[in-house]
Formats: C-alpha cells, structure tokens, sequence
C-alpha cells in the first residue's frame, strides 16, 4: 500500500510538470540585414574632394541601386576626432538583404551594377578615371561585413 501511495504521488507529481511547462520559445533573434562597412581615411587637404566625390559619383549610383533592389541601403559616417596617420574619419556602411547579396557575385546582379556605372559615367574609361581618382583622397583602413540581430520580445 505504501509503494502504491508512492507511486501514485510520483505520477501527480509528474504530471502538473508536465502540464505546467510552457511550450519551448522561440528563437531569441531575427537576422537582419548584412551591412559592409568601409573605413576610410581621407588624405590631407582632401576632404571637400572627397565630399563631392561622394556627392557627384556615389550618391546617384547608390540610389539607383537601392532603386533596382541591390542593396537596402547606405549611409556615410564621420569621427571627428583623428588618432594618426592610419586612422579613419569616414566610414561608409552599405546594407543588402543577406550575405548571399553582400558577398556572392552573379551574372545578374554584375550586369545590374556594371549598367549603373556606365550610365553614370558614360563610358569605361571614365570610370575608371573616375575610381582611380579616389585612391589620391582617401585611404582604405579597413572593410568588414556585420549582420544586424533583432531581439525577439521573450514570451
């Protein structure tokens, strides 16, 4: 009678467990977008050209590819305080959807943004005039890709 009162203990025990455990959450983050961030220094006494560089050349080519869906957005950053000659003062963070976007390069999405280019500037030679001008005013530091996490509210 003793092991019967035991056992039967053992099985209400169990069971309100059973019963009282909630179903198992869900993951704690969402993966965001994946962002490249290039930081840059800019040369000495470069800092407007760099500005209109910017202005003239990778603003309107941004823009059309935000436009046509191959990248989710960007924006460009300053630090105002300089640490050296290797430092950087303008960082310029690049968002796509995945890393899929953000690393693998295929035939469609190259001829996509060979197609802004050359829009932009008119022929080959003059982007890569162009491009080869911006090594005389800036320096590149550093170039990583980051992927936001989005916190889930806990249930």
């Amino acid at each position: 009678m003793k092991a019967l009162f035991t056992v039967m203990m053992l099985v209400c025990f169990f069971g309100m467990g059973a019963s009282a455990q909630a179903p198992a959450p869900g993951p704690a983050t969402t993966a965001g977008p994946v962002c490249r961030i290039t930081l840059t220094g800019t040369k000495p006494g470069k800092n407007a050209d760099f500005i209109r560089f910017r202005r003239e050349h990778n603003k309107p080519m941004f823009d059309e590819q935000i436009i046509q869906g191959l990248i989710v957005s960007y924006a460009y950053y300053s630090k105002p305080i300089n640490l050296g000659p290797d430092d950087w003062d303008i960082a310029l963070v690049v968002c796509f959807k995945n890393y899929a976007d953000a690393i693998d390069s295929n035939s469609e999405r190259e001829s996509k943004l060979n197609q802004i280019s050359l829009k932009h500037s008119g022929s080959a030679e003059a982007r890569t005039k162009a491009n080869d001008s911006l090594n005389d005013l800036r320096d590149v530091v550093s170039s990583t890709l980051i992927r936001e996490q989005i916190l889930n509210p806990i249930p």
